[in-house]
């Protein structure tokens, strides 16, 4: 009798012990977590396409208002290396109008000091909050982008905050291979062109588009009576270089 009892003991602490693995299991209160956890991150991956094709189209806009021979051309690219050439092109109008659009040349070196801590962080994989850091963060990654470039661009850029005319072409020349020519190598690199021919073409060409947008630009700075052609041309040619009473160049006059 005895053993009957404790038999049935058994049987009935197994039923429970079992019981209650199974409640565990299927939990309301588990299945709500798992649920309202699933839904967060479809929520996340959602918000993280939204943004990313926020900060494209961000980027774009910016391109095509900014530099629009630049979007022009880099609607010819392949499909691959389309967004990524609007990236760099949206970070070299942000760094060209830096220049134009402060007050103090503090200030400029502060933004310029934003974009050497971005490149930075976007080589750590953490970029900043911010549209254009975010896309060039992404042609980094896809395309093996040369840290380099973007670091010469800017410092190329930070030395123009000077805000002086070229003493002479080969200066001119150093400012383009410095910013164009090196736009023009992590341009290649989207397109996954690293041979020496291609960067020596890449050379000239981008020295030529920065003497090219040099004089393109002479009317708008006439304007703002300041003057940036090479002064050993001026001289050449017989254009005297004036300062203005504020001591900044003021334009040229013919003899």
């Amino acid at each position: 009798m005895a053993a009957g009892i404790s038999v049935k003991q058994g049987l009935l602490s197994s039923k429970l012990s079992l019981y209650h693995a199974l409640h565990r299991k299927i939990s309301p209160n588990s299945v709500c977590i798992q649920r309202a956890a699933e839904i967060q991150s479809v929520r996340a991956a959602t918000s993280a396409t939204v943004d990313s094709q926020d900060n494209e189209k961000y980027c774009l806009e910016l391109v095509r208002s900014r530099d629009y021979d630049g979007f022009v051309s880099s609607l010819l690219l392949p499909e691959e290396a389309r967004r990524s050439s609007l990236a760099l092109r949206a970070f070299n109008v942000e760094l060209a109008q830096v220049k134009d659009s402060v007050s103090q040349k503090t200030i400029g070196l502060m933004r310029m000091q934003f974009w050497k801590t971005a490149v930075e962080e976007i080589y750590r994989d953490d970029p900043p909050n911010q549209p254009v850091a975010a896309e060039l963060w992404r042609a980094a990654r896809k395309h093996y982008l040369t840290k380099r470039w973007l670091l010469k661009i800017i410092t190329e850029r930070e030395k123009d905050l000077d805000d002086r005319a070229y003493r002479n072409l080969q200066e001119l020349e150093t400012y383009s291979e410095n910013t164009q020519s090196s736009l023009i190598y992590l341009l290649l690199e989207c397109l996954g062109l690293k041979n020496v021919h291609a960067d020596h073409a890449a050379s000239h060409i981008g020295k030529a588009q920065g003497i090219v947008t040099c004089l393109r630009a002479t009317p708008y700075h006439s304007r703002r009576r300041k003057v940036y052609l090479p002064m050993d041309i001026c001289m050449l040619h017989g254009a005297l270089r004036r300062t203005s009473s504020a001591g900044q160049p003021g334009g040229t006059s013919g003899r």
